[in-house]
């Protein structure tokens, strides 16, 4: 269709005369409401009031409604609707009503039931048969195309080419206005982009400014113009005016002092909106005064403003107006990022009016602007905060003065406090650290074991009497030099912990607490220190079995080797021979392991004589575990069951040279230093340990 026969039909139609049947109306509204209520239900699971629902009948082509009584009603052109019942859940009710209200059809009333979706006559109950709502719409809306148009593209930027859509619904809505068509001249009222391009009488300068056509320089003049005549501030915050119109506005605005103001906060959220450089500008030059306006407002005002000024979430405003109300905030909160010289004025504000502020306020000066605060407002800060606010120290310099601040709110913030210095002790000096740490308990320094430095041999040997004296289980891990091993053994140290002998075990077995990590010279050192006097074979052979580089082993088991008991020359030969380093052990030496090593394979035999020969086959060794599901085990082996038995036999056998007796090719090794035969395993031995011939 194209644009002048668009609206001229309507137009001719509406001067003939020839008016819908009234009922129509009736029967096309009420199917229409009926519908926005079922779509409404299919998202709510309740019907509701014509409003909620969005439903909006046609008016009178002059624009007119009747007015309606209730929310449950709303007028259209000669009937008002209403929703009778509204109900809810899956059963729910609904009846809608149509009710005349022109003189034409003030006899007339229908009713339609939601359960059948049909409309009868109210006096009589008769069904009514249905009508072509298109046609009646045709008929009653003479801005039907426009609304299509309008629905489709939206019709308010522009300008628009000839041939564009928008166009066409455009002219139609002026034409008909033109024409004095109720409804469309109060859509065109409503339509700043119709009346623009449109124009019915000359544009305002209000018009200009905020709409599509203007340029630059014209929206400059516009702005000028306005501000002087006093209507400036209305006409930019007036609803649809577009982004070009504010930002040629709101800048005079701020300059003329519209900011602070009653409506400062309106031309905030559109410059904030528009990205207006301008209004950082004002709130940088105008802090103080906007602070001082502000800070008398309601807190909805405030919390609102703040918000727009600030472009900040939720936690960086409730933060401030905690300051308004004297509290303390988070020092998070208020840190990233920077703040604003608009909060900075918040900030001095809220310390004239709270003068308790003073130790969060000054952290946060030494935050922002590099002013140290004071020790003092350090510690009343840690004494005061939540105890999850101790976190925020971590954005603050903090000195061995300040951190045992923080350690000494161990009692109320135990958690807190450790995980804080858990960051920070290992840069400690050592005389620092022990300083910081003395209010914790032994428990909460146990947790910061790890986070100490410990692992550093100057560090640990520097704090090991700190550590002996406050918790001992922190030297584990505990980078232990030569001195640490020596103070260890002293009896200051080694009484306590059952004697000096008792300490040498303790240091040569890696599996008991405190397990300290020696050096290798620490380690050399505690060794020669345990071989000392008359050592037991066992701890012998625990050293000899070590490994070490052979110039050390033969240094610190040469006393061994030549010692005046055959048993600790026999434990030191075995452990050497492990590690197949002939160099340095002696034919007595060996002898004397050879000859522990003969008597107890020969009680082996003894022992396992009653079992007889054993069976044939070879006894086999399962490692590790399977993963899902298993089958039964097989029955044993008759070698299995025989093994097991020689096995319970032997175990009471002594053991040979310090420990267990030594395998075939160290016996080999230690025959061949002794000039004699390698003993005899019995058989048993043979069939149940293959490595012995």
């Amino acid at each position: 269709m194209g644009i002048a026969t668009g609206w001229l039909w309507v137009v001719l139609a509406m001067a003939s005369g020839a008016r819908p049947d009234p009922s129509a109306e009736a029967m096309c509204e009420l199917s229409a409401l009926y519908t926005a209520e079922r779509s409404f239900f299919g998202e709510k699971d309740r019907y509701d009031t014509p409003a909620v629902v969005g439903f909006l009948p046609l008016p009178c082509t002059d624009g007119t409604r009747p007015p309606a009584p209730d929310a449950h009603s709303v007028g259209g052109c000669q009937f008002v609707f209403t929703v009778l019942e509204a109900g809810r859940a899956q059963n729910a009710t609904l009846k809608l009503e149509a009710r005349g209200v022109t003189p034409a059809t003030r006899n007339l009333r229908f009713l339609m039931d939601g359960r059948d979706a049909l409309i009868t006559r109210a006096d009589s109950n008769a069904r009514v048969a249905p009508v072509d709502c298109d046609a009646w719409r045709r008929a009653a809306d003479p801005l039907l195309r426009y609304h299509e148009l309008a629905g489709e593209y939206d019709c308010v930027t522009g300008p628009y080419a000839p041939t564009h859509p928008c166009t066409e619904a455009l002219t139609q809505l002026a034409n008909l206005a033109r024409k004095g068509v109720g409804v469309a001249r109060k859509e065109y009222d409503a339509h700043p982009t119709a009346r623009e391009l449109y124009p019915l009488s000359p544009p305002t300068p209000a018009m200009l400014l905020c709409g599509v056509t203007a340029s630059p320089q014209q929206r400059a003049q516009h702005s000028d113009l306005l501000l002087s005549q006093g209507r400036l501030l209305d006409v930019v915050l007036q609803p649809g005016c577009r982004d070009a119109g504010l930002r040629a506005g709101i800048p005079l605005l701020f300059r003329d002092g519209a900011c602070p103001g009653p409506r400062c906060l309106e031309l905030v959220r559109l410059a904030q909106r528009v990205q207006l450089p301008e209004l950082l500008d004002v709130l940088a030059g105008r802090a103080e005064p906007l602070v001082t306006w502000l800070w008398t407002q309601p807190a909805a005002l405030q919390r609102d403003f703040l918000r727009a000024a600030t472009d900040q979430d939720s936690n960086r405003v409730d933060a401030l107006l905690l300051l308004h109300q004297g509290a303390w905030p988070s020092l998070q909160a208020l840190t990233t990022p920077p703040l604003t010289h608009l909060e900075n004025a918040w900030l001095e504000r809220a310390h004239r009016e709270h003068p308790t502020l003073a130790p969060v306020l000054s952290l946060l000066r030494e935050q922002q602007q590099g002013h140290p605060a004071t020790d003092a407002d350090f510690e009343a800060w840690a004494r005061t905060v939540p105890c999850r606010q101790l976190h925020d120290a971590r954005d603050v310099a903090l000195s061995a003065t300040r951190l045992r601040a923080i350690a000494q709110t161990q009692s109320r913030c135990p958690g807190d406090a450790v995980s804080v210095l858990s960051r920070h002790v290992s840069k400690l000096a050592p005389r620092e650290l022990i300083d910081v740490l003395q209010p914790l308990t032994a428990e909460q320094l146990r947790m910061l074991r790890n986070d100490l430095g410990l692992n550093d041999p100057a560090r640990g040997e520097a704090l090991f009497d700190w550590a002996m004296e406050r918790e001992p289980s922190l030297l584990d891990g505990l980078a232990a030099t030569p001195a640490v091993m020596a103070k260890m053994l002293t009896p200051r140290y080694a009484d306590p912990l059952g004697g000096r002998e008792a300490v040498l075990d303790l240091l040569l077995d890696s599996q008991r607490s405190p397990r300290l990590a020696p050096t290798y010279d620490a380690l050399l050192f505690v060794m020669a220190e345990a071989l000392k006097g008359t050592p037991s074979a066992a701890r012998v052979r625990n050293i000899a079995e070590r490994n070490l580089p052979p110039e050390d082993r033969q240094r610190l088991l040469s006393g061994m080797l030549r010692a005046r008991d055959p048993r600790l020359q026999a434990a030191a030969a075995a452990g050497a021979a492990d590690w197949k380093a002939s160099d340095g052990i002696t034919a007595p030496a060996a002898r004397a392991c050879l000859a522990e090593a003969r008597v107890t394979l020969e009680c082996m035999a003894t022992r396992s004589r009653p079992l007889g020969p054993p069976p044939p086959g070879h006894r086999q060794f399962f490692f590790g575990c399977g993963t899902g599901p298993q089958p039964p085990p097989a029955p044993p082996a008759p070698i299995e069951t025989w093994c097991t038995r020689f096995d319970e036999l032997v175990a009471s056998c002594r053991t040979a040279c310090g420990g267990a007796l030594p395998g075939p090719s160290e016996l080999a090794l230690l025959a061949s230093i002794a000039g004699e035969p390698p003993p005899t395993a019995p058989d048993g031995l043979r069939a149940c340990m293959p490595d012995f011939p």
